[in-house]
C-alpha cells in the first residue's frame, strides 16, 4: 500500500511539473528580445491555411515553443551546472577549456567552403585590375588556443581549412591567415581571445591587422594607442553553455592619434534589431565616434563597437592614406576599425548578411565610390557556415 502511494506521488509530482511550466508558459508574458542570446525571440505566428500548407506556420510555432519556455535561461543554467558537476567538459557546441576558456567547437564543411572561395574569387576577378583585392582570414580560438582545449575532443583541424583555401583561391587575392602572429601574441602574454566569447580581442585584432598591412606591404601605422576597458562581459559562448564559476572579460576600446571621424551608417534607420547612438538623418545615422556607449550595460558589450553589424557603414578619418578601401566583413572586422581608421581616410564595411537587393550592388558600389582596395575579412568559422556570399553575385 504505501509503496503504491509513493508510486502515486511521484506521478502526481511530475505531472505538476510539467503541466505547471505549460500552465506558466501560457500565463507569462512572451518576451520579446533575450539578453543571454543577444537575439529577438519567435512569437506567437499568425495563422493562414497558405502558411500552413507551405509548413511556415508549423516551423514557426515549433520556434515559439522553444524560444519562449518558461524560465528557460535558469533551465539552461541548471544543464549547465550539471554537466560540470558531472565532469562533462562539452556542451552546446562549446568546449569548457583551460583557464577559463569557453572554446567553440569547428567541424568543417568542406562543399559549402569552396562554394564560398569561388564566390570570392569570381567577385574579385570581374573587378577592374587597379583594384587591391585581400583576404583576412581570421582563424578561431579552437585553432590558435588549440592547447586549452580539453584532451579528449573531436574537432576538425582549422589549419587543414587553410591550406584547402590556399589551393584554391585566386592569384588575384592576397591571402593573410594570421595564425603565427596570434600564435606567439598569445604565447607572450596578450589574451587575443575573449574567455566567453567566439570573437577576438582588441589585441588579437590589432595583432592581425598589422599582419594584414605586411601581406599587403603597407606599412603599419606608427600610432601610440591608449584603451578604456568595459567590463563584466560574458559572451556568446557563455550564453550557451551559462555558469557562474566563469570568468568575465573586459572588451577594450581603443584610441589612436587620428579619432576625428565621421561615421555614417547608411540605411541604419532601417536596421531592427540594432540600435546606434547619434544623429538621424535622410534615413542614416550619422555620429562621430567608433563606440557606441549605449552597449556599455547591456550584455553584449562586443557590440559597443560601432553598435554591432550594419548592412553599409561609411567611415571618414583622419588616416595616413587618402585611398578609399571597403571591407566586405562579418563581425570580426569591428574590433579592428580603430587600427583600419588610423591607417586610411575612408573605409566603408558592406556586412552581406544585411546587404541585400540594395540600389547598387557590391560591384556597382566599388565602382560608384572609386574605391581603391576591397579587403575581405571573416573568420574561419562564418566562411565554413554562412550562405550570404550569394549576395556578391
Amino acid at each position: 500500500m504505501r509503496k503504491e502511494l509513493k508510486n502515486y506521488i511521484m506521478i502526481i509530482c511530475f505531472l505538476l511539473f510539467i503541466f505547471g511550466f505549460a500552465v506558466a508558459g501560457v500565463l507569462s508574458e512572451d518576451r520579446e528580445f533575450s539578453d543571454n542570446e543577444n537575439r529577438y525571440l519567435q512569437q506567437m505566428p499568425e495563422f493562414s491555411w497558405k502558411n500552413l500548407k507551405d509548413g511556415e506556420f508549423t516551423s514557426d510555432i515549433e520556434s515559439y515553443m522553444s524560444d519562449q519556455i518558461f524560465m528557460k535561461d535558469q533551465l539552461v543554467s541548471l544543464k549547465t551546472v550539471t554537466d560540470r558537476a558531472l565532469l562533462k567538459n562539452y556542451q552546446n557546441g562549446v568546449y569548457f577549456g583551460k583557464d577559463g576558456y569557453y572554446i567553440q567547437d569547428y567541424q568543417e564543411n568542406r562543399e559549402l567552403v569552396k562554394k564560398n572561395v569561388e564566390l570570392l574569387n569570381s567577385f574579385a576577378e570581374g573587378l577592374d585590375n587597379d583594384v587591391q583585392v585581400s583576404f583576412l582570414l581570421a582563424p578561431n580560438a579552437v585553432s590558435v588556443l588549440s592547447d586549452k582545449l580539453p584532451a579528449v575532443n573531436q574537432t576538425d583541424d582549422q589549419l587543414d581549412t587553410v591550406r584547402y583555401v590556399k589551393s584554391i583561391l585566386s592569384d588575384r587575392i592576397t591571402l593573410c591567415c594570421p595564425y603565427e602572429e596570434l600564435k606567439q601574441a598569445n604565447e607572450e602574454g596578450e589574451q587575443v581571445y575573449y574567455r566567453t566569447d567566439h570573437h577576438w580581442t582588441a589585441a588579437g585584432a590589432q595583432t592581425a591587422f598589422d599582419a594584414l598591412m605586411t601581406a599587403m606591404g603597407e606599412s603599419i601605422p606608427n600610432t601610440p594607442y591608449s584603451k578604456i576597458g568595459v567590463s563584466e562581459f560574458y559572451g556568446t559562448l557563455y550564453s550557451k553553455a551559462p555558469y557562474q564559476g566563469a570568468s568575465a572579460d573586459t572588451v577594450d576600446l581603443v584610441y589612436g592619434l587620428n579619432n576625428e571621424l565621421t561615421v555614417t551608417y547608411v540605411g541604419g534607420d532601417n536596421d531592427k534589431s540594432l540600435f546606434v547612438q547619434g544623429e538621424h538623418k535622410d534615413g542614416n545615422v550619422i555620429t562621430h565616434r567608433l563606440y557606441d556607449d549605449s552597449w556599455k550595460d547591456k550584455k553584449d558589450k562586443y557590440a559597443t563597437y560601432l553598435g554591432g553589424n550594419f548592412s553599409l557603414t561609411e567611415i571618414d578619418s583622419e588616416g595616413e592614406s587618402d585611398e578609399n578601401v571597403l571591407i566586405i566583413k562579418d563581425s570580426y572586422a569591428n574590433a579592428a576599425m580603430p587600427y583600419f581608421c588610423q591607417k586610411y581616410k575612408h573605409v566603408s564595411m558592406i556586412d552581406l548578411r544585411y546587404y541585400h537587393m540594395e540600389d547598387l550592388t557590391v560591384s556597382e558600389y566599388i565602382e560608384e565610390k572609386d574605391i581603391d582596395k576591397v579587403i575581405y575579412l571573416y573568420n574561419i568559422d562564418f566562411l565554413n557556415s554562412d550562405n550570404n556570399f550569394v549576395w556578391l553575385e
